[in-house]
């Protein structure tokens, strides 16, 4: 076993470890050389700090690390480890782990943070034997949803006041907890919105992405953290805060929250008004 940084492989070496490292995966991420890139851009990955494993002069395992600064603590991000399946259970992913984890106490990091689909016991077994611990559920929710339909669920004097994504790590309930790919820094070509009273309190945002049709309708929004202040209306608020998003050529958009935390009051909103659970996740965490 020989381990390199990406930094020191080829974009083929290390596309190939990626992709042999997710072939059979519980979802299908088989990336071709352009969203690798997008991805290593996108996410904050860092090459000189993520890792490629050869075996018997191939590649066959990956872990992109991805860091951070938020609230005055340095936190890494594991962006996906994949080991190719002749060398699954076989104690290549602890020699992997341990490697990723020498780099993390050399960085200064505070917390090492990823998120695990719930059916992926093995890689949830990985990461408790490394240390890390199960502080969350994740839920990836969808539905395609009416103006009509939207519209009739509620009429609401609350207004929508568009912000720059940057502007919500200044909002005082803003969740810099949030998983990696659904806080600010990641929503490239994100937009976000406020949710203010009549008499001018924020009672809750939205950070999310628009992905338009050519004729300038909405496809579909992305929804990267919906939140509100405590003693909220959720529902209605949910409602009011989705219902504003329709521009007024939009007949039906299809939503996806993505990542958001069961204990989340709008994750429960979202269920009541017919949202489907398309994934589940763990947030797992480890102090250094």
């Amino acid at each position: 076993m020989k381990i390199k940084k990406l930094s020191q492989v080829t974009l083929e070496e290390a596309l190939t470890a990626w992709n042999k490292g997710f072939e059979g995966y519980i979802v299908p991420i088989k990336m071709d050389t352009q969203a690798f890139v997008n991805r290593i851009a996108s996410e904050g990955l860092s090459p000189e700090k993520s890792i490629v494993v050869f075996m018997h002069g191939g590649p066959c395992g990956i872990i992109l690390n991805g860091f951070r600064e938020i609230n005055g603590r340095k936190i890494a991000w594991n962006g996906g480890t994949g080991i190719a399946p002749q060398y699954r259970g076989k104690g290549l992913s602890a020699a992997m782990m341990s490697e990723v984890l020498s780099i993390y106490k050399a960085e200064n990091v505070h917390t090492a943070v990823l998120e695990a689909i719930e059916e992926n016991e093995r890689a949830i077994k990985l990461y408790k034997k490394a240390g890390y611990a199960i502080t969350d559920q994740l839920l990836y929710l969808n539905k395609k949803l009416t103006h009509k339909e939207i519209g009739s669920l509620t009429e609401s004097h609350l207004a929508i006041k568009k912000i720059y994504p940057e502007q919500l790590q200044s909002i005082s309930f803003y969740d810099s907890d949030a998983a990696w790919q659904c806080q600010w820094q990641s929503a490239k070509q994100g937009e976000a919105a406020l949710l203010m009273s009549e008499d001018g309190k924020e009672e809750g945002y939205i950070l999310y992405k628009r992905v338009l049709e050519a004729a300038g309708r909405t496809e579909r929004i992305i929804i990267y953290q919906l939140n509100f202040t405590d003693g909220s209306a959720y529902e209605a608020m949910t409602e009011s805060i989705l219902g504003q998003l329709f521009l007024d050529q939009d007949d039906s958009i299809d939503f996806t929250a993505v990542n958001i935390s069961v204990s989340n009051p709008a994750s429960k909103a979202l269920l009541k008004m017919g949202f489907e659970k398309k994934i589940g996740q763990v947030m797992m965490k480890k102090t250094l």
